[in-house]
């Protein structure tokens, strides 16, 4: 179902006007976190994004300097719609956003079915000697590249498996200290699985991960480069 979504916004600091809809596990941090803020009064993983039943809460992760309201430091602030709190310089406000529905297969997608077994009959002979099938992505992944040395902002994978790393042809990384794989795109009954053997570099939603299924809004980072995932329509 449609509806709204519980989100932060950031009002102020050097995350100014950028929206993050909650989720489980979520941080606030340096590098390396789901929210990650440039500010020296933020620790390593400052707060979490924690669910009790229906209600979302932001906790203090015993960080230096907390999180305030009012001025006055706290343990914990529930998250509803209007509330706000302050972790080191940015200013976090809790806004509604629209959410997005994970878009149904369409005849435009079947279409990647299509040009998918055009080209492996065309290039059976390539092929010969290497197994390795392939099928369609349902729907279509698109990865936003929101910040990093990728030259290309956004990318659309029609089949998989795909793999993303500076040892990819059509999908390299330049990040220094990046693996030549940095994940992969598996097709599973499940969903899109995202799947990296370096999870200490490669973080999902700012949590050292193996294996999820993607799901819309999820980021992924790799060093100083930041990925979001959306599926195309």
């Amino acid at each position: 179902m449609g509806g709204m979504r519980i989100a932060l916004k950031a009002v102020s600091g050097p995350l100014k006007d950028k929206v993050f809809p909650l989720k489980e596990g979520l941080t606030i941090g340096r590098q390396g976190a789901g929210i990650a803020l440039d500010d020296a009064k933020i620790s390593s993983i400052h707060a979490r994004i924690v669910k009790t039943g229906e209600d979302w809460f932001v906790t203090d992760n015993n960080s230096k300097n907390g999180i305030r309201v009012n001025g006055e430091k706290v343990d914990s602030v529930e998250l509803k719609v209007g509330n706000s709190f302050w972790a080191g310089d940015t200013h976090f406000l809790v806004v509604g956003v629209a959410h997005k529905e994970k878009p149904k297969p369409t005849k435009k997608q079947r279409y990647w079915h299509s040009v998918l077994v055009e080209f492996i009959e065309e290039h059976a002979a390539a092929f010969k000697d290497r197994v390795r099938p392939v099928s369609p992505l349902e729907p279509a992944l698109v990865l936003e590249f929101v910040r990093g040395t990728k030259s290309i902002r956004n990318r659309i994978l029609g089949f998989g498996p795909r793999k993303v790393g500076s040892a990819s042809v059509d999908l390299p990384i330049w990040e220094p200290g990046a693996p030549a794989t940095c994940f992969e795109v598996l097709p599973t009954p499940e969903g899109l699985l995202f799947k990296t053997a370096h999870k200490h570099i490669v973080t999902l939603n700012g949590e050292a991960i193996d294996s999820q299924v993607l799901r819309m809004g999820d980021t992924i980072r790799i060093l100083d480069t930041l990925i979001e995932v959306d599926f195309a329509e």
